[in-house]
């Protein structure tokens, strides 16, 4: 499938869409039809996606199910269950963090050599103080 088709059906969805709503201004209601329209149309998308040669099969069938659950009227599985993944992926991501700082303490060997540092920067400024007075 290339892209223009997908444009194609994507317009004929809208075009549909917008003539149902002006239908519905008018008092001619077409609610079942266009709540079967709709999910069947995204459907068709993805299928034509999952049929294609493309490296989008992926998407095809997330798009597909997308559909079939607005079909059947479970959308809303699907929104709690990416809800409850996030809420699992943070908490996982809260506990690895607190792991993580224990990991970052310094060793023996980095404290010394931090001590070495600091003594040297002393005796650095009680060198240059003790010069400065001498010129003076």
């Amino acid at each position: 499938m290339n892209e223009r088709s997908g444009k194609v059906l994507l317009g004929l969805a809208l075009l549909l869409t917008g003539g149902f709503v002006f239908l519905d201004l008018l008092g001619i209601h077409s609610g079942r039809f266009l709540g079967i329209l709709i999910p069947g149309l995204i459907m068709l998308y993805g299928a034509r996606k999952l049929m294609s040669g493309s490296g989008s099969r992926f998407w095809g069938l997330l798009v597909f199910l997308f559909g079939l659950l607005m079909l059947i009227g479970k959308l809303h599985l699907l929104f709690n269950v990416i809800i409850a993944v996030g809420v699992i992926y943070l908490g996982y991501r809260l506990i690895r963090r607190h792991d993580r700082s224990d990991d970052h303490m310094p060793t023996v060997w980095e404290k010394q050599w931090a001590e070495r540092v600091l003594k040297e920067d002393a005796l650095d400024n009680w060198e240059h103080r003790v010069t400065k007075k001498e010129t003076f």
